[in-house]
This record gives C-alpha cells, sequence and structure tokens, in this order.
C-alpha cells in the first residue's frame, strides 16, 4: 500500500511567490519549495502547509510504509479555473506514484473545496488542517467571511441595505445633519422588525405580494368578508390610543406616574380598539350567514369588565403614589369593582342559559 501526502495551495501562492510550477512531487523538491516560498514570504500559510505534509511523510516512512509526497497548486483566479487546473495536477500525480490511498494537508477552509474532487480519484484516509499559532482561526473566517459576502441572500439582505442606509445618511446630512441621525436609527429599527417577522424580498417579490394581497383583499370583500377594514380601524384606534397616553405624561413624573398617567388615559381607547376589531368578526358573520353570533354581548361585556378592573387597579395604584386623595377616588374604586363583577355574573349566566338552548356548532367563533 502506498499512501500519497498531498498539499493543495488552491490559489497558487507557491507559483506566484516562488515561480515554481505544480505539481511538485518527491521529498527534496517540496522541501526546496517550502525553503524558498518561506524566504520569499515568512509569513505564508503555505510554508506551514508544505512543512507538515513533510513532517508526515517522514513519520509514515520511519513507520515502515511505503508513501509519496506531492504539493499541487491552483491559480489566483480561485475557482472553476484554479479547481480545473488543481484536478489535472491531481491526475498527473496519481499516474506517477500509483497510490491507494491519501492524506489530504491543507491550510484551511479554501483549499478543502477541493476535496469532493479529490475524494472522487483517490480515496483520502485522513485530513489535516495547518493554522499558524498566533491566529489559528484567520484564515478561515477570512474566507467564511468572503464565500458568505457571495451569497445572493447575504448580499440582499446585508450589504444591500448597509449601503442604502450609508447613501440615505450621507444626502441627509448634507440637506439637515440633525435629522440624519433620528431618520437613519428608523430605517434600521423597521428593517429588524421585518427581519423578526419574516418580511423580506426584492422590490420585484414586494410588487407580487401586494397584487396577491389586493386580490385576496377583493375576494374577501366580495364572499362576504369585511373583518380586514374593521381591523384597519381597530389598528388606527390602537395607534390613537398611545398616542393619547403618550401626551397625558408629564415631563416631571416618575416612572410609576407616568405608567398611570399613560394607562388612564388610553385604557378606554384600547378597549374601544378591541370592540372594533370583533365587530369586524360579527359584521362578517352576519353577511356570510345572515345572523349575529349569539354571544356576540357576552364578549363585548367581558372587554368591558376587563377595562373596569383594570381602571379599578389604576386608581389604587394613583392612591398608592399620592396621585390621588383617598376619599375622592375610593368611591370610584368600588363602582368599577362592583360594576365588573356584575358584568361578569351576567355573562357567565347568559353563556350556560344559551349553551343550553344552541345547537353545539352554533358558537361565537363560528
Amino acid at each position: 500500500m502506498r499512501t500519497l501526502v498531498l498539499c493543495v495551495d488552491r490559489d497558487d501562492d507557491i507559483g506566484v511567490k516562488t515561480g515554481v510550477k505544480g505539481p511538485v512531487i518527491g521529498r527534496e523538491d517540496n522541501l526546496a519549495v517550502a525553503t524558498k516560498l518561506g524566504l520569499a514570504d515568512p509569513e505564508d500559510a503555505d510554508v506551514n502547509t508544505v512543512l507538515t505534509a513533510i513532517s508526515i511523510y517522514d513519520d509514515l516512512k520511519k513507520a515502515g510504509k511505503e508513501a509519496e509526497i506531492a504539493t499541487i497548486c491552483g491559480d489566483v483566479r480561485v475557482g472553476t479555473i484554479s479547481d480545473g487546473i488543481l484536478t489535472g495536477q491531481l491526475e498527473q500525480v496519481i499516474e506517477e506514484t500509483r497510490p491507494t490511498g491519501a492524506f489530504l494537508v491543507s491550510d484551511g477552509a479554501e483549499d478543502e473545496y477541493i476535496f469532493p474532487m479529490i475524494a472522487s480519484r483517490i480515496r483520502v484516509d485522513h485530513v489535516r488542517r495547518v493554522f499558524v499559532r498566533q491566529s489559528p482561526a484567520l484564515e478561515s473566517t477570512y474566507y467564511m467571511i468572503a464565500k458568505a459576502m457571495k451569497n445572493k441572500k447575504v448580499q440582499r439582505r446585508i450589504l444591500f441595505p448597509i449601503g442604502l442606509v450609508i447613501t440615505i445618511f450621507g444626502a441627509l446630512y448634507i440637506i439637515n445633519p440633525a435629522l440624519a441621525p433620528s431618520f437613519i436609527g428608523v430605517a434600521i429599527g423597521l428593517y429588524v422588525i421585518f427581519l423578526a417577522l419574516g418580511i423580506s424580498g426584492s422590490p420585484t417579490e414586494w410588487a407580487h405580494r401586494l397584487n396577491e394581497g389586493y386580490e385576496r383583499f377583493k375576494n374577501n370583500l366580495i364572499s362576504g368578508d369585511v373583518s380586514i377594514i374593521f381591523s384597519f380601524v381597530a389598528l388606527v384606534f390602537f395607534l390613537l390610543a398611545i398616542f393619547v397616553g403618550l401626551d397625558a405624561i408629564q415631563g416631571n413624573d416618575s416612572l410609576g406616574q407616568m405608567f398611570v398617567h399613560f394607562s388612564a388615559a388610553s385604557l378606554w381607547w384600547f378597549i374601544l380598539a378591541l370592540l372594533i376589531f370583533e365587530g369586524g368578526r360579527v359584521a362578517t358573520a352576519y353577511f356570510r350567514k345572515g345572523k349575529v353570533p349569539k354571544h356576540v354581548l357576552v364578549v363585548a361585556a367581558t372587554f368591558i369588565a376587563i377595562g373596569l378592573v383594570f381602571f379599578a387597579t389604576l386608581q389604587s395604584l394613583s392612591i398608592w403614589l399620592g396621585m390621588e386623595d383617598l376619599q375622592n377616588s375610593l368611591w370610584l374604586i368600588y363602582v368599577s369593582t362592583g360594576l365588573a363583577v356584575f358584568i361578569g355574573i351576567a355573562g357567565a349566566i347568559s353563556y350556560r342559559s344559551r349553551e343550553k338552548e344552541l345547537p353545539a356548532e352554533e358558537t361565537w367563533r363560528h
């Protein structure tokens, strides 16, 4: 059995820096190449690779095994050109040495791209990656990043947004320097949200999605589904609730006071948004089936009861934080809590009685 210790220089650093053409076969020739390359560029990783291959070759010979060593060199135009040259040199080495197996020695991930080509022509019994101790992952990291940058998805999702942000920032900075940072912050925030929600694609894909969305919206309206209109109105009221709450916050408030002021001002706007949203389901059910769900009032009452409980909680917090007087707020807590309990009990009784009267399929969600 003859083992071929094969050293791979995919980007032909040896040829470029020493003028030696591959393949380099034999221990003496490889040692001469390593010495010449080391003198030309002592920091080149291929010096360590060739010397490691020689060391492995020597160990095999000391163990009494039949072995041969060879170095194949590609081309500075890494890719199909360099791999084609490596293929030709590999076949030449195999023809001259007639090995039964190979030990592959490389200086990182870039050279190992040729592994499938080698394995298809000769059995690979061992792979050895050689790193410079001072920076063991530098070359592999570089090639991994370089490969990622060539990926179309990476270009579209990372490189294009970065380039667009830099361009917009530069243009806005020329027009209004104070506006540029805030605008870029908003743009980056929206982009991150889109990525988190899985919203991505090229302008063509976006146009296709918008067209599909319009067709789906039109078909839903024709079939009687008006929930999307109610959902849009509910979203408007939801955003309005946020703005009203923020407007109610005073600059000298503590964190607790800010929470109370925001919640008290926006609470019923949020409840109204929920009622409008559920109203869309009711309207859709009516247009599709010609009848209103029996439990619509129970659901509406439940939202109102939740609002009353939350309102009572806010009043309690106001007293605790010293924002309201105990005598003036206590009756509001009692009334809102009592109404919430009354609505909850009435809704539960109504729900149980209607469940007994109605067929199983006539439920709220239907």
